[in-house]
């Protein structure tokens, strides 16, 4: 039996500007960083054996806002990134046409599948183990999804992560 922690990062300035993050590194604001420490608090009685995070900046410092002095292995990937934009990376959400993405955009099928792997792939490193994982809204949704079962047609029946959320999960 192992246990995910699954976590999305705090506020960022980006949230609050409702743009196209995608892997854009995004900056805490104040709210955030408050959020990311109120995480600690709720992870202080909770003994943890590995922390796994995107390694875009808005996760690199929600962890390590909510981790303060704790020393736990700390692996950080490309793999726990949000969906990546592409040519939308940036653009304000209203300014675009829903209906219509550009071709350069990574799908929320293919970010199904990559959340797949990565869950594959820390059940199988990680098995038996307490892991802290820190990453964002559509792919922790994808992440979560695979966990219990969704499948892609399904998707958004999971629900949606606020900032600094924790779930928590037990697998075999």
């Amino acid at each position: 039996m192992m246990t995910f922690y699954l976590a999305r990062h705090g506020q960022t300035e980006e949230n609050l500007a409702r743009i196209f993050q995608g892997h854009l590194p995004g900056r805490l604001t104040a709210e955030g960083q408050a959020q990311a420490r109120a995480l600690g608090t709720a992870l202080e009685d909770i003994e943890l054996d590995a922390v796994v995070s995107s390694d875009l900046q808005r996760c690199v410092d929600t962890v390590r806002l909510a981790l303060g002095p704790r020393e736990l292995p700390w692996e950080q990937t490309p793999m726990l990134r949000e969906i990546d934009w592409g040519s939308w990376t940036g653009l304000p959400i209203a300014s675009v046409d829903l209906n219509h993405f550009p071709d350069d955009v990574e799908t929320k099928a293919m970010l199904y599948e990559r959340a797949g792997q990565a869950l594959a792939d820390l059940r199988e490193r990680y098995a038996g183990k307490r892991v802290l994982v820190v990453a964002h809204g559509l792919f922790n949704r994808s992440f979560q999804a695979h966990i219990q079962g969704v499948t892609l047609e399904h998707l958004r029946s999971v629900p949606r992560m606020e900032n600094a959320e924790l779930r928590v999960f037990r697998v075999e």
